[in-house]
């Protein structure tokens, strides 16, 4: 099975409960010993949940969002500082390394800037007259190379698909503000068929470009190796361009002939690498224990920008340094069971939440334990603040976790806790999380959250201002849940018309 290795700790740890249990045996009925090992399960369970607690949380989170952790940014040196803090939590624990013998999954990353503004060019030329587009408010170069050239003449697409012979040339397309991002993935098809480079007039004026350049502005990154295009590529202004080339744009004719283009574009492209850390403990049935319930949270924030009342570094204690102290304490909970669950559990500190859930889509695309045999996830991001009884359960009504966590909250009153559904759905956070690339791979989910606030991605989101008690509350409740999944015969099962939406249709959501 993909990814998948039976650890020889594993089999040491299923034959200590059967020794036990064979010298009890040997002095009480069966009966006896059965009804005793009936009482004593719920007891060594809650004994388990003890052992999360509001002052491990505090500390935790502490050493997560202190300042020397400077944020925590994708990639930083800080975020590999947080990945091994992480990494050797799980070890101490006993919790088996999840990337063959390491607790870190590296990924690859690109990280993108663009080039000065007076570093890209486009020039038109023509019989009789040349003419050079102002890089201020006339054209943005799309940073998709470092330093790119491109001349030839020009050609015109009536589409973006069209086939038309671009090889060696210019390909222009007229393009509406709602086509531009097509049209940006589009452009490398038309590289692909040899152009020389790509203009992409767009039907707006410099007001939009200057949205654009704003846009474009800023670092970017994205998942996976370096890979730029091979030429330029410009979106300008449809009104700057010279009267008889913008005449053939408008009706589709063709380009006069003798009308040439030369660009260049510059941007700085470099490879960077982001973490996941990782840890797990295997299941006690052989039946089961090759299926699995993960449980993840991200360990990254946005790192240190705009101070904020004389303080730039943005802590992120509750984003989403709750969360991942909450993962911490769990794997402690569950490693400290006397009997493991049925099923393995999972343990997952992701990264690149804050720059597009990068690290859980690269673990969804790059699984190091099999997808289809994952039987849940449940997510966990900023439980730390807002109410103190209360908690939301994103995705409780697409399968059955959620009728589970319904009735395992009512069998646990003393956490006093009462789950409701999404209050904000405007806001989208069910595509905001990490449980969204499993939940599209076709995983059950639940995302647990107490929602944002005045601090939320502001330097003032601090350690002192976490709800401790309530944290630890939240993280009893989903221990209870996980090791209900874990024990549970059947697998969760989701809603059909939500498992069509998700994993079916999720370009619709």
């Amino acid at each position: 099975m993909r990814g998948f290795r039976m650890h020889p700790m594993g089999r040491r740890s299923l034959l200590m409960p059967l020794l036990a249990l064979a010298a009890l045996a040997c002095s009480e009925p069966a009966d006896g010993l059965a009804a005793q090992a009936a009482q004593a399960e719920p007891d060594r369970a809650a004994d388990a949940a003890e052992t999360i607690t509001p002052a491990d949380l505090r500390a935790r989170i502490g050493v997560l969002a202190h300042d020397s952790m400077r944020g925590r940014n994708t990639p930083s040196p800080e975020l590999v500082k947080t990945a091994n803090y992480i990494a050797a939590e799980f070890e101490r624990i006993g919790l088996l390394p999840g990337n063959g013998a390491s607790y870190i999954q590296p990924y690859p990353l690109t990280t993108i800037r663009p080039g000065e503004t007076d570093a890209q060019s486009v020039l038109l030329s023509w019989p009789g007259g040349e003419r050079a587009l102002d890089p201020s408010n006339e054209f943005i170069a799309a940073p998709v190379g470092e330093r790119l050239d491109g001349r030839g003449s020009l050609v015109l697409l009536p589409s973006l698909g069209s086939d038309v012979d671009v090889a060696g040339k210019i390909a222009v397309a007229r393009v509406t503000r709602q086509e531009v991002q097509q049209a940006l993935s589009s452009a490398r098809d038309i590289l692909e068929r040899r152009a020389n480079g790509v203009i992409l007039a767009v039907a707006e004026g410099s007001e939009y470009l200057a949205g654009m350049r704003r846009f474009f502005g800023r670092a970017r990154m994205s998942l996976g190796e370096p890979e730029a295009l091979g030429a330029p590529v410009m979106l300008v202004a449809e009104n700057a361009l010279p009267e008889p080339l913008l005449q053939a744009l408008r009706t589709g004719g063709t380009v006069p002939n003798g009308f040439r283009a030369t660009l260049h574009s510059e941007a700085e492209i470099r490879a960077a690498e982001g973490q996941n850390a990782i840890g797990w403990l295997e299941g006690s049935d052989p039946g089961l224990q090759d299926e699995f319930v993960i449980f993840t949270a991200h360990m990254d924030h946005v790192g240190v920008g705009r101070p904020v009342a004389g303080d730039s570094i943005y802590n992120g204690a509750d984003d989403d340094a709750s969360g991942t102290a909450a993962i911490v304490e769990l794997a402690e909970a569950f490693a400290a069971l006397p009997a493991r669950p049925r099923r393995s559990m999972l343990f997952m500190a992701v990264s690149g939440e804050e720059k597009g859930l990068l690290g859980s889509r690269w673990y969804s695309e790059h699984p190091l334990f099999p997808l289809d045999a994952t039987v849940a996830n449940l997510n966990i991001d900023m439980i730390g603040r807002n109410w103190r009884d209360t908690v939301v359960a994103i995705g409780k009504d697409e399968s059955t976790l959620g009728s589970t966590l319904v009735r395992v909250a009512g069998e646990h009153p003393e956490l006093d806790l009462a789950i409701i559904d999404d209050p904000w759905p405007e806001e989208r956070f069910y595509f905001r999380s990490d449980h969204y690339n499993f939940a599209r791979k076709g995983v059950p989910i639940l995302f647990f959250f107490t929602g944002t606030h005045e601090d939320y991605h502001r330097p003032s989101d601090h350690a002192d201002r976490i709800l401790y008690e309530k944290t630890a509350r939240i993280t009893r409740l989903i221990y209870y849940l996980g090791l209900d999944i874990a024990d549970s015969g059947g697998r969760p099962e989701w809603d059909a018309e939500a498992y069509n939406r998700v994993v079916e249709e999720p370009d619709g959501n």
